[in-house]
Parts: structure tokens; sequence; C-alpha cells
């Protein structure tokens, strides 16, 4: 799914200055201690941007005998990873239509970052950029639910509060779906219902008392 982040960050409410190179720190403060955070927008690499969610108004990774006092939420990672698209290179790509090789290669990367640290001269943003990942409390969303995440995270920021829980229930149906580990293959339908059988079950895992 793609994300226009100039168009995110208004309707976040966003108004600092944000282009590649630069690592943005939104600070939330909120009343008691051990409650504010903050919403970094790490571009240091210009072809890809982190929004990530963390404990205090720093922006930094606090050390564990700290972020033990802070709400449990801001504990495991959340973040969103983008990558950013070039709207040049889209042009370019749709003028050459089914022409079969692309004389890019390798090299395309280099491009990217080259216009990216161009578009920010111009103090352009470039709008277009592909959601990679996302991360909320550690739990890894399925990209059927990016949408409604993103959606909540924007108004969310916009209200200078998160409440990553809230972001988690967004995808709650997609998150909690079974997964088989790595070790294992699905044979069938994962979600079908296990249907019990009175004279083949009745005594799995029971074991006779002996007084």
């Amino acid at each position: 799914m793609r994300v226009n982040v100039k168009e995110f960050l208004e309707q976040s409410g966003v108004t600092e200055a944000f282009y590649p190179g630069k690592r943005l720190v939104h600070r939330m403060r909120q009343t008691g201690e051990y409650k504010s955070h903050c919403v970094v927008l790490d571009w240091r690499n210009p072809a890809k941007i982190r929004i990530e969610v963390k404990a205090g108004l720093s922006g930094k990774d606090l050390e564990p005998k700290k972020l033990k006092y802070y709400p449990v939420s801001f504990q495991s990672p959340t973040y969103v990873d983008l990558e950013v698209i070039n709207d040049n290179e889209e042009e370019e790509e749709g003028s050459q239509g089914g022409s079969g090789k692309s004389s890019g290669g390798g090299k395309q990367p280099k491009k990217n970052v080259s216009n990216a640290f161009s578009a920010a001269i111009e103090g352009v943003i470039p709008g277009l950029s592909e959601i990679k990942e996302i991360v909320v409390l550690g739990k890894q969303i399925a990209k059927e639910a990016y949408g409604a995440v993103m959606s909540e995270l924007s108004h969310q920021i916009e209200h200078l509060k998160i409440a990553t829980t809230d972001l988690l229930a967004k995808a709650s149906d997609l998150v909690t779906r079974y997964t088989p580990p790595s070790f294992m293959k699905p044979t069938g339908d994962e979600q079908a219902k296990y249907k019990y059988d009175r004279n083949k079950n009745a005594d799995i895992g029971f074991s006779q008392s002996l007084g």
C-alpha cells in the first residue's frame, strides 16, 4: 500500500520541516510522570522513512531501568517503515512502456537518493512512499490492515496522544490469525473449526485418579 507522505503529515498536524537527511522528534507532553511520549520521523536514509513511537520526549531509546516506569504499551516496538518512491522514476517507466530491458539496473537506488536530496534543496517533499512494514507493540501487522492502522496513527498524532493498544485493535482480526511456526507448513484451512468426537477423543489427556 502506498502513502502520500506530504498528505499524511498535513492530516497528522505535523508542521515542522521534514526532508531527506532529517530526523524529526514530534513531542507529545502528557499530564503525569512517565506518560509523555513522542513520534520520531527519521529520514536520514533518503530512500527510506521510519515513523516510530517512543517513550519520553527525547526521541532516544531509553535504558531499561527507566523505560520500565512507562506504560507497557510504550515498552514494545511500534513503528512504520516506508520506502520513498520517486515520482519522476514512475513517469520514466511509464514512457518506456514494455520496451523490455531497463537501463537503470542496479544503479537505480543511487538515482533515488540523488533525486531525494534534490527535492529537499527545492523544498519539495516526494509525495509517494510504499509501506514495507508496520509493527505495533512488537507484532507485525498484516498488509490488509495497513490502511486502518495508518489512518488511526494519523488521527492520534493530530490529537497529540498515541494509544498503541487502539492501533493494534484496528488490526486485531488479522493479527490474531493463526500462523504456523517456521518448522511447520499448513496443509489445509488453519481457520477451520475443530470437530470433537466423543468416542475418539474422550480419553485424550485424561488420567484416572488413584484415590
